[in-house]
């Protein structure tokens, strides 16, 4: 007998013969005729220059040199049998995680309502990075981050966005605050007042500066501080009043502070920013929406800690 070798076809058909326990059954596991799986065994035995099967009363037994190749190569099927699952795992472990941006603001209200579940649904991994606004774009624009969520500031080239949430500014003011009986505190009723500033790095203080100037209004501001955060802490603490937006109100410890609607009204702007002409490999139009209506619940549950009625205006987000 000649012998070229065996091919992979020829120990698949030869080992899912003695699997099925016949021709017929191994056609099936293999989605091949009958005929074909004949053939591929007589091949088989022509290339092997070996007898593999007896023919007996028309059913193929396997001869002992059979039962021994069969059992030699259990080892290489049994690793070809995993080839799915392994590259599976290798693809899994070289994905990425995704390069995920957020002021520290955020990181700390709005992403914990958030993430926890939509990685769990997702079943991606993030590396959440925390920067400054002006930060978070020089990294967008780089490519060095994949996604964020800040404060809106001026547009960058070559980043595409979509809000998150408007936010109406409160005002934050100690309990025993001679104003914390005012339902709504006017710019004016601020003038002498000692006052904490919010970060003028970011623009976040700019808006609230404008209306300052445009009221005549001249509060006294004893310290500026880059995160909402620390300037909740310091009215806590009755070093002064301070205008924050909602996510300023959930860091807040309730029982030292007291909210109320700030006119005229200024709101803070947030958004999702991404590099324009990059391809997301994960759901990101539904990440955005998940955003959106978590902070829109938030922005419902700060309103009733005000106790003022709110105003539908102030809950737009885009649809």
């Amino acid at each position: 007998m000649r012998r070229d070798g065996l091919q992979f076809k020829h120990i698949e058909v030869f080992r899912a013969v003695i699997a099925g326990g016949s021709a017929s059954e191994a056609a099936r596991l293999l989605g091949l005729s009958q005929p074909a799986v004949s053939k591929i065994i007589a091949q088989a035995e022509l290339h092997a220059g070996i007898s593999l099967f007896e023919r007996r009363q028309g059913r193929l037994v396997p001869t002992p040199l059979a039962l021994t190749l069969y059992s030699e190569t259990n080892v290489l099927f049994s690793t070809l049998e995993n080839i799915d699952r392994i590259v599976a795992r290798v693809i899994k472990s070289e994905i990425q995680p995704i390069a995920f941006g957020a002021v520290p603001l955020l990181a700390t209200t709005l992403l914990p309502r958030v993430l926890p579940d939509w990685r769990a649904r997702s079943g991606r991994v993030l590396s959440l990075y925390t920067y400054d606004a002006p930060s978070l774009l020089s990294l967008l624009a780089a490519q060095r981050l994949e996604f964020a969520i800040t404060v809106v500031m001026q547009h960058m080239q070559g980043l595409a966005s979509s809000q998150i949430i408007r936010s109406p500014v409160y005002c934050a003011l100690p309990r025993d605050h001679r104003l914390a009986g005012k339902p709504v505190i006017h710019a004016c009723d601020l003038d002498g007042e000692s006052y904490i500033g919010l970060s003028r790095h970011e623009g976040i203080q700019s808006g609230i500066d404008r209306v300052f100037i445009a009221e005549n209004v001249r509060p006294d501001e004893v310290m500026q501080v880059p995160l909402m955060a620390a300037a909740v802490r310091m009215a806590e603490e009755g070093a002064g009043i301070a205008l924050v937006d909602l996510f300023g109100m959930y860091v807040a410890r309730n029982d030292r502070l007291v909210f109320r609607r700030f006119e005229p009204a200024v709101h803070f702007e947030y958004c999702a920013v991404w590099p324009e002409n990059r391809d997301a490999d994960f759901d990101r139009t539904q990440l955005i929406a998940i955003l959106r209506r978590s902070a829109r619940q938030m922005l419902e549950q700060a309103e009733g800690m005000v106790g003022i009625a709110r105003n539908e205006t102030d809950l737009q987000t885009v649809s």
